[in-house]
């Protein structure tokens, strides 16, 4: 039985209709059902991201489980853990984790450091295990460009290979498909090119008619100007970490496991402003 977590989420909410296209039975996984869309090939269940006896519960007879990592919080980790100790409790066999495109402890992006102690936790419990490790979203740089006229932050001319959030969707729902192709690995979801934040802010310029602008900031004026947004200290460090990270090459590099897995290319920033509609065909 397939379980997908996080299935009121962009991610987990692609993924439980791509399963219930194929009239596939699962199972999924909600901190708050009630938001959750019904589907008839589906059960829905009630989690968190903890130890309980219930979680355990609600997590029986899956044998595949999607984990999409928790919402970004300083106890990250210690929920994951918690939630894997459950999963492992309940039998669950097979981790299929959303992880992060170069996810290292010592990495520059602070929440990167988050998802290598999960794989490493995940390895610990002998789960069998996929671990998708999605670049930043091309989705998130297109809806912050287009709403704030600009793209502004310490990323100096580094290069990214964001990918499409739907391709990150897709892919998940073909290893929860067929799981023992993609058994024990480790898969790089990238775009199919690496672009500056200049280049990406004079494509959706030309392309959108809207004149956006990429102001290349210093760690101290990223830091200052995200101060309008009231927040706590880790959450200002990821913010700017994830420029910091792209400056220093972290984010770059093209891998070709989305064709693999697919059948064909990753989507571009073309194809995914057409796929939103954002520009015509």
């Amino acid at each position: 039985m397939i379980g997908i977590t996080g299935v009121t989420g962009k991610l987990g909410s692609y993924v439980a209709n791509l399963i219930d296209q194929k009239g596939i039975a699962s199972v999924h996984l909600a901190r708050s059902p009630e938001r959750a869309k019904i589907y008839a090939s589906a059960e829905i269940r009630r989690i968190s991201y903890a130890n309980t006896p219930e979680v355990v519960e609600a997590l029986k007879g899956i044998d595949i489980l999607l984990m999409v990592s928790a919402r970004e919080n300083p106890e990250r980790v210690k929920e994951h853990k918690e939630f894997l100790d459950a999963a492992k409790l309940a039998g669950v066999e097979h981790i299929v984790y959303t992880s992060f495109y170069g996810a290292d402890e010592k990495a520059t992006f602070t929440l990167s450091r988050d998802h290598a102690q999960t794989e490493a936790y995940i390895k610990e419990l002998g789960f069998t295990y996929t671990f998708l490790r999605d670049n930043f979203y091309l989705d998130f740089l297109i809806d912050m460009a287009l709403e704030n006229g600009e793209i502004r932050g310490p990323a100096g001319s580094g290069l990214l290979s964001a990918v499409a959030r739907k391709d990150t969707s897709r892919v998940a729902a073909e290893i929860l498909l067929n799981p023992k192709d993609w058994k024990n690995q480790t898969l790089n979801l990238t775009g199919p090119e690496d672009l500056s934040m200049e280049e990406i802010v004079a494509l959706l310029s030309k392309e959108t008619g809207k004149a956006i602008a990429y102001v290349d900031e210093t760690v101290e004026e990223a830091y200052e100007s995200r101060k309008k947004w009231p927040a706590q200290t880790w959450e200002y460090d990821a913010w700017v970490s994830t420029y910091t990270a792209i400056k220093v090459g972290e984010q770059a590099g093209v891998s070709t496991d989305i064709e693999k897995i697919l059948g064909h290319p990753a989507s571009n920033l073309l194809d995914t402003l057409r796929d939103r509609k954002l520009i015509e065909e």
